[in-house]
Protein backbone atom coordinates (compact mmCIF):
# COMPACT_ATOMS: atom_id res chain seq x y z
CA UNK A 1 0.00 0.00 0.00
CA UNK A 2 1.22 3.79 -1.13
CA UNK A 3 1.82 5.02 2.04
CA UNK A 4 -1.17 7.69 2.72
CA UNK A 5 -0.84 11.63 3.03
CA UNK A 6 -3.93 11.26 5.36
CA UNK A 7 -5.40 8.75 7.85
CA UNK A 8 -8.29 9.51 8.93
CA UNK A 9 -8.75 7.54 12.48
CA UNK A 10 -12.22 6.18 13.21
CA UNK A 11 -12.74 5.02 16.76
CA UNK A 12 -15.86 3.34 17.21
CA UNK A 13 -17.94 1.30 20.21
CA UNK A 14 -21.70 -0.58 19.73
CA UNK A 15 -22.31 1.99 16.39
CA UNK A 16 -23.78 -0.91 14.68
CA UNK A 17 -27.03 1.41 13.29
CA UNK A 18 -24.33 3.90 11.98
CA UNK A 19 -20.85 2.51 11.32
CA UNK A 20 -21.34 1.58 7.90
CA UNK A 21 -22.48 5.03 7.07
CA UNK A 22 -19.72 6.20 8.07
CA UNK A 23 -16.85 4.03 6.36
CA UNK A 24 -18.85 4.57 3.45
CA UNK A 25 -18.38 8.89 3.57
CA UNK A 26 -14.86 7.74 4.19
CA UNK A 27 -14.91 5.16 1.14
CA UNK A 28 -16.81 7.61 -1.36
CA UNK A 29 -13.61 10.66 -0.93
CA UNK A 30 -13.06 11.81 -4.36
CA UNK A 31 -9.53 12.57 -4.36
CA UNK A 32 -5.80 12.47 -5.85
CA UNK A 33 -4.40 12.08 -2.11
CA UNK A 34 -3.27 8.66 -0.61
CA UNK A 35 -5.66 7.94 2.43
CA UNK A 36 -6.02 5.19 4.68
CA UNK A 37 -8.93 4.80 6.89
CA UNK A 38 -7.55 3.18 10.67
CA UNK A 39 -10.69 2.02 12.62
CA UNK A 40 -10.36 1.61 16.55
CA UNK A 41 -13.00 -1.04 17.32
CA UNK A 42 -13.25 -1.45 21.45
CA UNK A 43 -14.71 -4.51 21.79
CA UNK A 44 -18.30 -3.85 20.67
CA UNK A 45 -21.35 -5.84 21.74
CA UNK A 46 -24.03 -4.66 19.45
CA UNK A 47 -22.58 -6.41 15.91
CA UNK A 48 -20.21 -3.27 15.21
CA UNK A 49 -17.05 -4.99 15.27
CA UNK A 50 -18.17 -7.71 12.74
CA UNK A 51 -19.25 -4.80 10.70
CA UNK A 52 -15.75 -3.04 10.63
CA UNK A 53 -14.08 -6.56 9.81
CA UNK A 54 -16.04 -7.17 6.73
CA UNK A 55 -15.34 -3.72 5.28
CA UNK A 56 -11.59 -4.57 5.77
CA UNK A 57 -12.05 -7.65 3.95
CA UNK A 58 -13.72 -6.19 1.13
CA UNK A 59 -11.43 -2.86 1.02
CA UNK A 60 -7.75 -4.45 2.73
CA UNK A 61 -5.84 -2.14 0.59
CA UNK A 62 -7.15 1.18 2.86
CA UNK A 63 -8.65 -0.12 6.04
CA UNK A 64 -7.33 -1.34 8.99
CA UNK A 65 -8.79 -2.67 12.35
CA UNK A 66 -7.43 -1.94 15.40
CA UNK A 67 -8.77 -4.00 18.55
CA UNK A 68 -7.95 -6.18 20.88
CA UNK A 69 -9.87 -9.10 23.05
CA UNK A 70 -11.08 -6.41 25.64
CA UNK A 71 -12.90 -3.10 26.24
CA UNK A 72 -10.41 -0.38 26.67
CA UNK A 73 -11.97 2.29 26.64
CA UNK A 74 -12.50 5.85 24.60
CA UNK A 75 -9.09 6.98 25.59
CA UNK A 76 -7.06 4.03 25.49
CA UNK A 77 -8.72 3.31 22.38
CA UNK A 78 -8.34 6.67 20.80
CA UNK A 79 -4.28 6.25 21.57
CA UNK A 80 -3.39 3.12 20.11
CA UNK A 81 -5.35 4.44 16.94
CA UNK A 82 -3.66 7.22 16.64
CA UNK A 83 0.04 5.31 16.91
CA UNK A 84 -1.29 3.30 13.95
CA UNK A 85 -2.09 5.84 11.81
CA UNK A 86 0.48 6.32 9.03
CA UNK A 87 -0.42 9.77 7.51
CA UNK A 88 0.91 13.27 7.57
CA UNK A 89 -2.14 14.46 8.02
CA UNK A 90 -5.14 12.78 10.82
CA UNK A 91 -8.51 13.63 10.28
CA UNK A 92 -11.04 12.28 12.33
CA UNK A 93 -14.74 10.63 11.94
CA UNK A 94 -16.16 9.17 14.90
CA UNK A 95 -18.15 5.71 14.43
CA UNK A 96 -22.02 7.63 15.02
CA UNK A 97 -20.75 10.63 12.80
CA UNK A 98 -20.03 10.64 8.91
CA UNK A 99 -18.83 12.82 6.18
CA UNK A 100 -21.44 13.85 3.19
CA UNK A 101 -19.31 15.40 1.10
CA UNK A 102 -17.08 14.13 -1.35
CA UNK A 103 -14.44 16.29 -1.36
CA UNK A 104 -13.75 16.80 2.44
CA UNK A 105 -10.04 15.09 2.22
CA UNK A 106 -9.19 17.02 -0.89
CA UNK A 107 -9.88 20.20 0.42
CA UNK A 108 -8.19 19.92 3.54
CA UNK A 109 -5.13 18.47 2.80
CA UNK A 110 -4.74 20.99 -0.30
CA UNK A 111 -4.91 23.61 2.26
CA UNK A 112 -2.68 22.32 4.86
CA UNK A 113 -0.13 21.37 1.88
CA UNK A 114 -0.08 25.49 0.76
CA UNK A 115 -0.20 26.94 4.32
CA UNK A 116 2.44 25.61 6.93
CA UNK A 117 1.50 28.17 8.98
CA UNK A 118 -1.40 26.51 9.66
CA UNK A 119 -2.20 23.31 12.15
CA UNK A 120 -5.45 22.60 11.83
CA UNK A 121 -8.35 22.72 9.19
CA UNK A 122 -12.16 22.61 10.31
CA UNK A 123 -15.42 23.08 8.91
CA UNK A 124 -19.02 23.62 9.58
CA UNK A 125 -21.70 20.46 9.65
CA UNK A 126 -25.08 19.44 9.67
CA UNK A 127 -27.14 18.37 13.05
CA UNK A 128 -29.18 14.91 13.15
CA UNK A 129 -31.01 14.58 15.82
CA UNK A 130 -32.43 10.89 15.81
CA UNK A 131 -34.58 11.17 17.98
CA UNK A 132 -36.89 14.01 16.65
CA UNK A 133 -35.55 13.11 13.09
CA UNK A 134 -34.97 16.73 12.58
CA UNK A 135 -31.83 17.65 10.26
CA UNK A 136 -30.26 20.94 10.87
CA UNK A 137 -27.83 21.85 7.96
CA UNK A 138 -24.86 24.36 7.89
CA UNK A 139 -25.15 24.61 11.67
CA UNK A 140 -22.28 27.63 12.31
CA UNK A 141 -24.41 29.32 9.67
CA UNK A 142 -27.79 28.16 11.22
CA UNK A 143 -25.87 29.79 14.56
CA UNK A 144 -24.38 32.97 12.71
CA UNK A 145 -21.34 31.65 14.84
CA UNK A 146 -18.28 33.65 13.85
CA UNK A 147 -15.43 31.58 13.85
CA UNK A 148 -11.78 32.72 13.89
CA UNK A 149 -8.70 31.27 11.66
CA UNK A 150 -6.61 32.56 14.94
CA UNK A 151 -8.42 31.17 18.10
CA UNK A 152 -6.24 31.46 21.24
CA UNK A 153 -6.56 29.52 24.18
CA UNK A 154 -9.32 32.19 25.83
CA UNK A 155 -11.86 30.72 22.50
CA UNK A 156 -11.93 27.62 24.23
CA UNK A 157 -11.50 27.81 28.06
CA UNK A 158 -12.76 32.17 28.61
CA UNK A 159 -16.31 30.78 29.01
CA UNK A 160 -18.97 29.41 27.00
CA UNK A 161 -17.66 30.11 23.26
CA UNK A 162 -18.97 29.74 19.65
CA UNK A 163 -15.24 28.40 18.74
CA UNK A 164 -15.86 25.95 21.17
CA UNK A 165 -18.89 24.25 20.46
CA UNK A 166 -18.13 24.87 16.40
CA UNK A 167 -14.79 23.10 16.31
CA UNK A 168 -16.23 19.13 15.88
CA UNK A 169 -13.92 16.80 15.66
CA UNK A 170 -15.76 14.83 12.63
CA UNK A 171 -14.96 18.04 10.57
CA UNK A 172 -11.07 18.42 11.75
CA UNK A 173 -8.29 17.31 9.97
CA UNK A 174 -4.79 18.44 11.31
CA UNK A 175 -1.18 17.78 11.13
CA UNK A 176 0.21 14.24 12.54
CA UNK A 177 3.38 15.68 14.09
CA UNK A 178 1.53 18.64 15.89
CA UNK A 179 -0.90 15.91 16.94
CA UNK A 180 1.71 14.10 18.79
CA UNK A 181 3.33 16.82 20.21
CA UNK A 182 0.67 17.96 22.30
CA UNK A 183 -0.69 14.62 23.72
CA UNK A 184 3.18 13.48 24.04
CA UNK A 185 3.95 17.02 25.96
CA UNK A 186 1.18 16.79 28.42
CA UNK A 187 0.08 12.88 29.08
CA UNK A 188 -1.79 14.24 32.42
CA UNK A 189 -4.46 16.03 30.14
CA UNK A 190 -4.21 14.01 26.98
CA UNK A 191 -3.62 10.37 28.11
CA UNK A 192 -5.26 10.63 31.60
CA UNK A 193 -8.66 8.35 32.00
CA UNK A 194 -9.44 11.53 34.55
CA UNK A 195 -10.44 13.75 31.93
CA UNK A 196 -13.46 12.43 29.96
CA UNK A 197 -13.85 15.06 27.38
CA UNK A 198 -11.08 14.38 24.73
CA UNK A 199 -10.83 17.01 22.15
CA UNK A 200 -11.58 20.30 23.02
CA UNK A 201 -8.26 20.68 25.45
CA UNK A 202 -6.46 19.14 22.58
CA UNK A 203 -7.99 21.69 19.93
CA UNK A 204 -6.89 24.50 22.90
CA UNK A 205 -3.49 23.92 23.18
CA UNK A 206 -2.77 23.56 19.50
CA UNK A 207 -4.42 26.96 19.21
CA UNK A 208 -1.36 28.25 21.29
CA UNK A 209 1.08 26.30 18.25
CA UNK A 210 -0.27 27.12 15.42
CA UNK A 211 -3.03 28.84 12.66
CA UNK A 212 -6.65 27.53 12.27
CA UNK A 213 -8.56 27.62 9.35
CA UNK A 214 -12.18 27.42 8.79
CA UNK A 215 -14.03 26.24 5.57
CA UNK A 216 -17.44 28.05 5.40
CA UNK A 217 -19.57 24.53 4.15
CA UNK A 218 -20.86 21.77 5.68
CA UNK A 219 -18.24 19.04 4.71
CA UNK A 220 -19.98 16.51 7.76
CA UNK A 221 -23.04 15.27 9.72
CA UNK A 222 -22.89 15.18 13.63
CA UNK A 223 -25.65 12.95 14.33
CA UNK A 224 -26.77 13.66 18.29
CA UNK A 225 -28.47 10.26 19.73
CA UNK A 226 -29.64 9.63 23.40
CA UNK A 227 -26.96 7.88 24.72
CA UNK A 228 -22.92 8.70 23.82
CA UNK A 229 -19.98 9.86 25.45
CA UNK A 230 -21.50 12.93 26.61
CA UNK A 231 -24.90 12.54 26.46
CA UNK A 232 -26.86 10.27 28.26
CA UNK A 233 -30.44 9.50 29.84
CA UNK A 234 -28.99 8.91 33.01
CA UNK A 235 -28.31 12.26 34.60
CA UNK A 236 -25.42 11.24 36.99
CA UNK A 237 -23.49 10.23 33.65
CA UNK A 238 -24.02 13.59 32.66
CA UNK A 239 -22.95 15.36 35.79
CA UNK A 240 -19.86 13.46 36.04
CA UNK A 241 -18.86 14.59 32.29
CA UNK A 242 -19.86 18.36 33.32
CA UNK A 243 -17.41 18.17 36.29
CA UNK A 244 -14.44 16.53 34.06
CA UNK A 245 -14.40 19.35 31.78
CA UNK A 246 -14.45 22.06 34.33
CA UNK A 247 -11.73 20.20 35.99
CA UNK A 248 -9.71 20.13 32.35
CA UNK A 249 -10.66 23.89 32.11
CA UNK A 250 -9.34 24.42 35.61
CA UNK A 251 -5.91 22.37 34.65
CA UNK A 252 -5.52 24.63 31.32
CA UNK A 253 -6.19 27.83 33.91
CA UNK A 254 -3.09 26.54 35.48
CA UNK A 255 -0.95 25.69 32.89
CA UNK A 256 -1.64 29.14 31.34
CA UNK A 257 -1.64 30.98 33.79
CA UNK A 258 -5.28 32.70 33.11
CA UNK A 259 -7.30 35.20 34.75
CA UNK A 260 -8.74 34.79 38.45
CA UNK A 261 -12.31 35.59 36.53
CA UNK A 262 -11.95 32.43 34.45
CA UNK A 263 -10.61 30.04 37.13
CA UNK A 264 -14.06 31.53 38.90
CA UNK A 265 -16.18 30.88 36.47
CA UNK A 266 -14.84 26.87 36.12
CA UNK A 267 -14.83 27.06 39.57
CA UNK A 268 -18.96 27.78 39.87
CA UNK A 269 -19.31 25.30 36.86
CA UNK A 270 -17.89 22.58 39.39
CA UNK A 271 -19.50 23.51 42.08
CA UNK A 272 -23.40 23.64 40.07
CA UNK A 273 -22.76 20.26 38.47
CA UNK A 274 -20.90 18.56 42.07
CA UNK A 275 -23.87 19.42 43.60
CA UNK A 276 -26.22 17.88 41.23
CA UNK A 277 -24.25 14.78 41.43
CA UNK A 278 -24.40 14.64 44.52
CA UNK A 279 -27.95 15.08 45.06
CA UNK A 280 -28.70 12.56 41.94
CA UNK A 281 -26.19 9.67 43.72
CA UNK A 282 -27.36 10.81 47.18
CA UNK A 283 -23.73 11.38 47.84
CA UNK A 284 -23.01 13.77 51.44
CA UNK A 285 -19.39 13.62 51.12
CA UNK A 286 -19.75 15.31 47.74
CA UNK A 287 -22.36 18.10 49.07
CA UNK A 288 -20.04 18.72 51.81
CA UNK A 289 -17.01 19.01 49.60
CA UNK A 290 -18.92 21.66 47.39
CA UNK A 291 -19.70 23.30 50.64
CA UNK A 292 -16.72 23.90 51.96
CA UNK A 293 -15.53 25.67 48.38
CA UNK A 294 -18.10 27.78 48.06
CA UNK A 295 -18.95 28.57 52.01
CA UNK A 296 -22.14 30.47 50.82
CA UNK A 297 -25.66 28.51 49.24
CA UNK A 298 -28.70 29.88 47.83
CA UNK A 299 -31.32 28.60 48.19
CA UNK A 300 -32.33 26.29 45.67
CA UNK A 301 -28.73 25.00 46.71
CA UNK A 302 -29.34 24.41 50.33
CA UNK A 303 -32.54 21.80 48.74
CA UNK A 304 -29.72 19.52 47.14
CA UNK A 305 -27.41 19.93 49.99
CA UNK A 306 -29.68 18.18 52.19
CA UNK A 307 -31.47 15.98 49.72
CA UNK A 308 -28.17 14.74 49.14
CA UNK A 309 -27.44 13.87 52.86
CA UNK A 310 -31.50 13.18 53.41
CA UNK A 311 -33.46 10.60 51.96
CA UNK A 312 -36.82 12.25 53.10
CA UNK A 313 -35.98 15.85 51.67
CA UNK A 314 -34.71 13.93 48.72
CA UNK A 315 -38.13 12.19 48.01
CA UNK A 316 -40.15 15.40 48.19
CA UNK A 317 -37.58 17.08 45.85
CA UNK A 318 -37.93 14.93 43.51
CA UNK A 319 -41.80 15.00 43.37
CA UNK A 320 -41.86 18.38 43.10
CA UNK A 321 -39.55 18.40 40.25
CA UNK A 322 -40.91 15.90 38.61
CA UNK A 323 -44.38 17.89 38.79
CA UNK A 324 -42.31 21.09 37.68
CA UNK A 325 -40.89 18.62 34.18
CA UNK A 326 -44.36 18.09 33.73
CA UNK A 327 -45.75 21.59 33.16
CA UNK A 328 -42.47 22.64 31.06
CA UNK A 329 -40.79 21.30 28.25
CA UNK A 330 -36.86 22.12 28.02
CA UNK A 331 -35.28 22.95 24.95
CA UNK A 332 -32.18 20.77 23.38
CA UNK A 333 -29.11 22.66 22.35
CA UNK A 334 -29.02 21.29 19.53
CA UNK A 335 -32.21 22.59 17.77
Amino acid sequence: MTKPLVSIKMITYNHAPYIARAIEGVLQQKTRLPFELVIGEDQSTDGTREIVFAYQKKHPDIIRVITSDRNVGAKKNGLRTLKACLGKYIAFCEGDDYWQSPDKLQKQADYLERHPECGLVYSSYDVLHVKSGTTIQDFIKHKKWKMPDKPTILDFVGGKSEVGYGILTCTVMLRTSLYEQVINADPILHQNDHFLMGDTQLWAEISTLSDFHYIPESLATHIITEESATRSRDIRKVLRFQISCAEAALYLCDKYKLSSTVRTYHEANWCEASLRLAYHAKNPELADQVLRKKKVFNRKEWLKYYGAKYRTIHAFHEAASLFLNLVRKGKDEWL
